[in-house]
């Protein structure tokens, strides 16, 4: 590998990342979900199709294009990009316990982008400028102070796991704290590169984990559902498709996992 850095763009690893994605269900179909939410606030969705759906709120209302994939029986990812806004909504659905969590997600103007990371720092920012948004609600049903909800873990926190996207492409994941982790491409077109950066993980249910990373260097929004019980992964990843950055892509992305080993720390 030469000591160059090779910049590496979102749109070029769309095709590998989707070789062993999880197939898209139809099982939303003719379905209408009010999701009430914790400050009172409501969303209605309704999915005509396998991959078309209307949503509803206060604030409008739009017809969008959506993958869903179900990770364990009656959990669903649905994710979808809005036209009109161009912000990703990826939502978990869990019909076990009648309650979602919806991620929306933004990516930074190319000013923001170029910014560098020591003034991000000097202004309290975080070095990603890719921005997310967590919201708990409760599935056609109001919202009560005994709702359950996806809350945060660090139950991945120690692991190593290998994530074999396809034939050419494979990676690990370092998970370093509850708010960092390492990737390393051991095989593919990022061969040798790694890099550490913010992530965000949710405990769905035993074993399954909701997994988001957001990239400081190329602008990334990374959304996956890790099983650690039949070890494979089902999501997304969300970026500028080139250089250019009136054009974004968000295409899927799933994986077979390999717990290569478990560090843990102690009390120190």
């Amino acid at each position: 590998m030469s000591d160059a850095f090779e910049l590496i763009q979102v749109g070029e690893l769309a095709v590998g990342f989707s070789e062993n994605v999880l197939p898209d269900t139809d099982q939303l179909k003719g379905k209408d979900i009010d999701i009430f939410f914790e400050d009172g606030s409501t969303i209605k969705y309704i999915f005509h199709d396998k991959h078309s759906l209307t949503w509803e709120s206060s604030d409008g209302s739009g017809d969008e294009d959506y993958r869903a994939t179900c990770s364990r029986r009656n959990i669903f990812l649905v994710d979808f990009v809005k036209k009109d806004l161009a912000t990703s909504v990826s939502i978990v659905l869990d019909f076990v316990n009648d309650i979602a969590t919806v991620l929306t997600g933004s990516l930074p103007g190319e000013n923001q982008a170029r910014e560098d990371k020591l003034t991000r720092m000097e202004k309290g920012l975080h070095q990603t400028a890719v921005d997310v948004s967590f919201r708990h609600g409760s599935i056609n049903t109001k919202f009560t102070t005994d709702t359950p909800k996806h809350e945060t873990t660090s139950e991945l926190v120690g692991k190593r796991v290998r994530y074999v996207y396809s034939e050419n492409d494979t990676y690990e994941h370092i998970y370093l704290t509850e708010n960092l982790y390492t990737w390393h491409c051991l095989t593919g077109i990022e061969k040798g590169m790694a890099d550490t950066d913010l992530c965000h993980y949710f405990k769905i249910a035993e074993n399954l984990y909701w997994f988001v990373w957001r990239e400081k260097l190329v602008p990334t929004l990374g959304v996956v559902i890790v099983n650690l019980e039949e070890m494979k992964t089902t999501g997304k990843i969300f970026g500028y498709e080139s250089d250019d950055f009136n054009k974004r892509i968000n295409f899927p992305v799933g994986a077979y996992a390999e717990l290569i080993n478990i560090t843990t720390f102690g009390d120190c």
